[in-house]
């Protein structure tokens, strides 16, 4: 089964502008085609479309007719579909598909470069926080990375923790102060304007802080988390410390102060069918 599929079916996934449609069509040839959304596939019998025609189908990220065009995979010779993310693809359309990614630049930026040379770049607003950290420490426009944060609206508290990493902290300490107690408007534009966007060289990122054990004990000791400072008090009991060191692993006894015992082995040694 999985050789007749190899081969049969090309997903190009990519943003908008980063020329999957183009590449469908060089895909196909010079054959004829068509252009369905994969929402709206208008082929009510699959069989009886011609089979040295192709067909492509496009956005199979956004609700898309899966058995029609599963049957289609099965059926046609010369089908090529296009999406915008892979994470949206039902896995049953993936399966049957060899991928092919795109990247999310935007080529039409060139072609429109080449009718207006002097025209300026379309920024794309819509960024990860991480692409918004980028801007902050690298853009000296500060009035383009106000307006992007604004767009964005990230949490006052996770840019604060990804931008602290790379800055002064004399430089983002007012707007550390006046967070959640003004506007968060007025909090994004001192934050902004705090710094140059001058940063050189490697850009550090936040580390997350590593995760306390002891809700963990208490719930393997029958306790709840407000309640661990009753562990040791209850330690003091020889019956119920022999039975936390049963239920404890080796790390969690140590954390305790306990000492749990080796596991011990017999050995055979030399042993022949005689001895059983």
């Amino acid at each position: 089964m999985k050789e007749v599929i190899k081969g049969k079916a090309v997903i190009f996934v990519g943003g908008n502008g980063s020329g999957k449609t183009t590449m469908a069509l060089k895909e196909l040839g010079n054959r004829p085609y068509v252009i369905y959304q994969a929402n709206d596939i208008r082929i009510n019998d699959v069989y009886s479309y011609p089979k040295n025609h192709g067909i492509i189908i496009e956005d199979v990220q956004h609700k898309p007719q899966k058995e029609k065009i599963i049957q289609l995979l099965m059926a046609s010779d010369f089908l090529v579909l296009t999406s915008l993310d892979e994470k949206s693809i039902p896995k049953a359309i993936k399966d049957l598909c060899i991928m092919k990614r795109m990247g999310q630049k935007d080529l039409r930026q060139g072609a429109i470069m080449k009718l207006a040379p002097n025209c300026n770049s379309i920024m794309k607003y819509e960024m990860s926080i991480y692409d918004i950290n980028m801007q902050y420490l690298k853009n000296s426009n500060r009035k383009e990375v106000v307006e992007l944060i604004k767009y964005n609206r990230p949490a006052d508290l996770q840019l604060l923790s990804w931008v602290q990493p790379n800055v002064n902290i004399n430089c983002i300490a007012r707007a550390d102060d006046i967070m959640r107690r003004w506007h968060i408007d007025y909090f994004y534009e001192i934050l902004s304007y705090s710094y140059e966007g001058n940063h050189k060289g490697r850009v550090e990122f936040p580390k997350r802080n590593a995760y306390s054990p002891i809700p963990k004990i208490c719930n393997k000791l029958g306790l709840k988390r407000k309640d661990a400072y009753l562990v040791k008090l209850l330690l003091e009991d020889d019956a119920y410390k022999n039975w936390a060191i049963s239920v404890l692993d080796k790390d969690e006894c140590k954390i305790l102060g306990l000492t749990k015992p080796r596991k011990k082995t017999i050995r055979l040694l030399n042993t022949k069918l005689g001895d059983y």
